[in-house]
């Protein structure tokens, strides 16, 4: 049986063929400190870089969005007014100038909406 006593290692018994480990191992290697400092600063420049240009293209997207229903709220402007006034003027609801401006309303409301989806599956997956 084996004696109770230091246990030995065999490859550490003999000799050490390199000595810059034992020297990183004990923070005696600058050498080596600075390449994981380097490195860990290498990573955190690229993931604040990421997170800028992720921030940029939010705020872009954001403002297409905004600008687009501006825009479109612009050109529908007119259309709800002439609709609106027809219908306190008396007009019913089907007969055909009201129902154009109707058909006109949710064909640029579900735009709108399709847009906006679709909007927000881009930012969802992301795009590469």
């Amino acid at each position: 049986m084996n004696p109770l006593g230091p246990q030995t290692n065999p490859q550490t018994d003999s000799h050490i063929s390199d000595p810059q480990i034992i020297e990183m191992l004990a923070g005696m290697n600058a050498t080596a400190d600075m390449m994981v400092v380097q490195k860990t600063r290498r990573a955190v420049m690229q993931a604040a870089a990421e997170l800028r240009e992720q921030r940029r293209r939010s705020r872009r997207n954001t403002g297409i969005v905004v600008l687009t229903i501006t825009v479109l709220a612009m050109v529908l402007t007119p259309a709800i007014w002439s609709t609106v006034d027809d219908f306190l003027g008396g007009e019913q609801w089907f007969e055909l100038p009201g129902m154009v401006m109707v058909l006109v309303l949710l064909l640029f409301s579900t735009i709108v909406a399709a847009l906006i989806i679709f909007k927000g599956q881009e930012q969802i997956h992301g795009r590469r």
